[in-house]
């Protein structure tokens, strides 16, 4: 066979593959066609360990496990003085008694007495590793053979180079999905810590959750700032049978607009100044799973469109780029504004909001499920204390109530910064939480009590009650205890419910509880 030939077909043979046990043994299976060949070899070299790691060996045919070759200080110099030389690309040895390294080699490869071409391998200049074709006697090569042999340097190369990187690349995959499956097994614990109040207060909102889980269909998540919109779409996810998936989160408010379809469906190279390389989007990462928009009123109109189009179609188009790519993820919105209104106000498409809305879930606010305050306390006190490495703090029955009577406008979120601040502030102290009910000096929030009605027309419910004050201004706390006693006479002293105090004063009933202890308003019925 002319070398020109021999070297191709080599070449096709090697390349053809990343998986280099493989490619020794189909190279094998064409040596024992046009030139037999009694054992060929293929070596990774381990420079840290010093050592010719044993990729696959051949002999006669058949596979053999061999060791690796330690480098000793023996054969060290003799072997690493061709193998450092960047000019040595093969070498022959006709005659093994004749070498030291041949005798070491023996050992592994085939008898004590062979004859054969050992090809070092090289990625720029660098020595990485060996191949080796022997005979089992002496002088078994002819000339020709040899400068045939002498040609697998380069293929041996170059398939060494695409399966190293190949190995290397599937490493950090396989590392990468490693670490995904932890994190979310993480993220799954974690959510199913927080979800306080799953039997209680949110048991009406996890019912509705659980209903849906099992669909692909699209779930808008509504509620005030903080209540827990992200926490309670992971639970879906994790309830779904797509919790084995990716569970991707974006921020629809925090993307500027002129990086909204790049975020979203991803871009090519080279569609813009700095795409230097191809990225996908969060739709194709999520792939298989859920992918969870929140903040969807924020998005822009422009991007509504196209996010439209995507739900409607399920394919996108990477920035920059003109082939559709299927998409397979789950949509769960969030939102804390009304849609409705942006509808009306044409600020959010109307197609748009009834597509994503299909299985709208209102969540409520912290106000309204009172009765897990002591539950989220206790889950606060616990995870921020070990965070912070900060001794768990005793609440009095006076921070209960504390608790229990603040309007909590910015909901759980707020309630966990409220404990984290207080235990740095508290450093293992008795927490009482008594600032939260007292306005700040720079305090300018109005406390709607009633609309004071003119005095003909109003009626003794609404009136402010007249205050003897004499020649001295009264004070704030007077004026709000003598009003009080003033409504709660009116209700016959009901606090809640219709016609009660707490709705004619226009606050939460656990707020007027708070005020009247606070100003020694005593509790009950007038009779």
């Amino acid at each position: 066979m002319q070398k020109n030939d021999f070297f191709r077909s080599v070449t096709k043979i090697i390349c053809s593959t990343l998986n280099m046990q493989k490619a020794i043994t189909d190279l094998n299976q064409f040596l024992e066609k046009e030139l037999p060949v009694d054992t060929i070899s293929f070596e990774i070299y381990d420079d840290e360990k010093q050592i010719l790691h044993n990729i696959i060996s051949m002999y006669k045919g058949k596979q053999r496990l061999i060791p690796d070759l330690i480098i000793s200080d023996e054969i060290h110099e003799d072997f690493m003085i061709s193998a450092k030389d960047e000019q040595m690309l093969f070498e022959y040895i006709p005659n093994s008694r004749d070498q030291e390294i041949s005798k070491q080699v023996s050992k592994r490869i085939t008898t004590e007495v062979f004859s054969g071409m050992i090809c070092y391998l090289r990625i720029e200049g660098e020595f990485v590793g060996a191949a080796a074709v022997t005979r089992d006697r002496p002088y078994a090569f002819t000339e020709e053979e040899i400068d045939l042999l002498s040609s697998l340097s380069e293929p041996l190369t170059i398939a060494l180079v695409n399966a190293l990187r190949f190995d290397e690349l599937k490493a950090v995959k396989d590392q990468l999905q490693d670490d995904n499956k932890f994190l979310q097994r993480e993220l799954a614990k974690k959510a199913g810590e927080t979800i306080i109040g799953a039997h209680s207060g949110l048991k009406a909102t996890m019912d509705m959750l659980t209903q849906v889980a099992g669909t692909d269909v699209p779930v808008m998540l509504l509620g005030e700032t903080g209540v827990g919109k992200e926490v309670l779409a992971n639970a879906l996810h994790r309830m779904s049978p797509r919790r084995d998936k990716p569970f991707i989160t974006v921020n629809c408010g925090a993307i500027p607009e002129a990086l909204v379809d790049s975020v979203l469906f991803g871009y090519e190279k080279g569609a813009f100044t700095g795409a230097t390389q191809q990225r996908k989007g969060r739709f194709e990462r999520a792939c298989g799973g859920t992918l969870f928009l929140d903040e969807i009123g924020e998005l822009p109109l422009d991007a509504q469109v196209r996010l439209l189009r995507v739900l409607q179609e399920k394919k996108i188009e990477r920035v920059g780029g003109d082939v559709e790519i299927p998409v397979d993820a789950r949509i769960v919105t969030a939102t804390h504004r009304d849609l409705k209104k942006l509808v009306e106000e044409g600020k959010f498409r109307e197609d748009l909001w009834f597509r994503l809305s299909t299985f709208p879930v209102e969540i409520p606010p912290l106000r309204e499920r009172l009765t897990d305050i002591p539950m989220l306390l206790a889950h606060f006190l616990k995870t921020c204390s070990e965070r912070l490495g900060i001794p768990q703090p005793p609440v009095t029955a006076e921070g209960i109530d504390n608790l229990h009577a603040y309007s909590w406008p910015g909901n759980v979120r707020e309630m966990h910064n409220i404990i984290e601040r207080q235990l740095i502030l508290g450093q293992g102290k008795v927490l009482t939480f008594s600032s939260l009910n007292e306005p700040s000096e720079t305090d300018t929030t109005t406390y709607p009590l009633v609309e004071v009605a003119p005095a003909e027309t109003a009626s003794a419910a609404t009136r402010l009650p007249p205050i003897d004050t004499g020649n001295t201004f009264p004070t704030l706390d007077e004026v709000m205890r003598l009003y009080i006693e003033k409504t709660l006479a009116h209700c016959n002293g009901k606090i809640e419910g219709t016609d009660g105090a707490a709705q004619l004063l226009g606050i939460n009933p656990s707020t007027l509880r708070h005020r009247m202890r606070k100003l020694n308003i005593a509790f009950g019925k007038k009779h």
